[in-house]
């Protein structure tokens, strides 16, 4: 929502040439969907006090998808509007890639809260491009919620069109992100001395000390209500010392900021389109960096950044055709991937 109410303050500013060029032909939409939960598997525990079992299954509740969007893209040759409306679960990989359909203006913006399979996060990938005969702009923000990955960037690209299939790019790219690759857990372990138990007692945990026999001890474990979670350490240790410590990893990472650099960056781009195939794949490489700050991500020799993607599709007959598509992007040791393949039989 807040990238929609900047286009439309940035409308009242420009007036007929943002009309022209960003609100024409372009489609905002709005969207909400429920689906009844998955069933967790039943687990129980025993209650020793009592002598009995007690059920301790997961309540989950409904998946959900709510989403908001607005979006100004020409589609390529192979592509069709396959429904009357736009929902936001449109995922066609080739909006993403460098070179667009048409010259000009065009940009999309998309923001869903999602709820599935008893997981809540946010999902959101949104940038605005210029395509001219010789360079091409583009400023995007992501919010992988599922692969936890988020980053803003701003691509200024030297474009050289080879024909009317090749096209190479070249330029700078600016980039914004959380900090990555850190593991803040090692270090406060190493200044408690190895003292573990010491995390837990931060986070309102107790333990209280029994004897196993005459020559060993033990612990009972208590959450910050006074509720018994655990009767031993390694129960503790196996079940809920873990979120511990993702919880202080993500809490102390949260205080160092966005980081920031500076990237070289090329390109390559390629669409061939007849009436029986096509293919349509593109390629953006990050093969050196700079950190402006502390914590900007470092990589190790001979790892790169990278975003790539292809797709395509042969019909043989009028019954018969195949296609697949895929995406694989790479950034700061993160990887997010999907792809998709099948096959298409008509009976006539």
């Amino acid at each position: 929502m807040k990238n929609l109410l900047i286009l439309l303050m940035i409308g009242n500013l420009f007036g007929g040439y943002f009309s022209d060029n960003f609100l024409k032909y372009s489609t905002f939409y709005s969207s909400t969907s429920l689906e009844s939960p998955y069933t967790p598997k039943q687990t129980f525990e025993v209650n020793t006090q009592e002598g009995t079992f007690e059920e301790t299954t997961e309540e989950v509740g409904g998946s959900y998808n709510i989403s908001f969007g607005m979006r100004k893209l020409a589609r390529f040759k192979y592509q069709v509007k396959k429904k009357n409306f736009y929902d936001g679960s449109e995922n066609e990989l080739s909006d993403v890639a460098t070179i667009g359909a048409v010259s000009g203006w065009e940009y999309l913006l998309k923001w869903s809260k999602v709820r599935s399979f008893g997981e809540t996060f946010v999902d959101s990938e949104s940038w605005v491009r210029y395509l001219g005969d010789w360079f091409v702009v583009k400023g995007s923000y992501a919010n992988f919620g599922r692969d936890e990955l988020e980053f803003a960037q701003i691509d200024a690209r030297y474009r050289k069109a080879i024909g009317q299939s090749w096209n190479f790019t070249g330029g700078v790219l600016f980039r914004g992100h959380p900090a990555y690759g850190l593991f803040p857990f090692n270090k406060w372990l190493k200044q408690n001395q190895g003292q573990w138990w010491e995390l837990a007692y931060n986070y309102g945990y107790i333990d209280e000390q029994y004897n196993v026999d005459d020559d060993l001890l033990d612990y009972n474990w208590y959450d910050e209500n006074g509720v018994l979670v655990a009767e031993s350490d390694d129960e503790f240790y196996e079940y809920y010392y873990g979120d511990l410590i993702t919880l202080y990893n993500e809490e102390e990472v949260d205080k160092l900021g966005w980081q920031y650099e500076g990237s070289v960056v090329l390109g390559v781009d390629y669409y061939k389109y007849e009436k029986k195939w096509w293919i349509h794949g593109w390629l953006t490489t990050i093969p050196y960096s700079k950190g402006f700050t502390p914590y900007s991500f470092k990589h190790e020799q001979g790892n790169i950044d990278f975003d790539i993607g292809l797709v395509t599709g042969w019909k043989f007959n009028r019954q018969f055709g195949i296609f697949g598509e895929g995406r694989y992007i790479s950034y700061w040791g993160i990887d997010s991937y999907e792809l998709k393949a099948g096959l298409n039989y008509t009976f006539f």
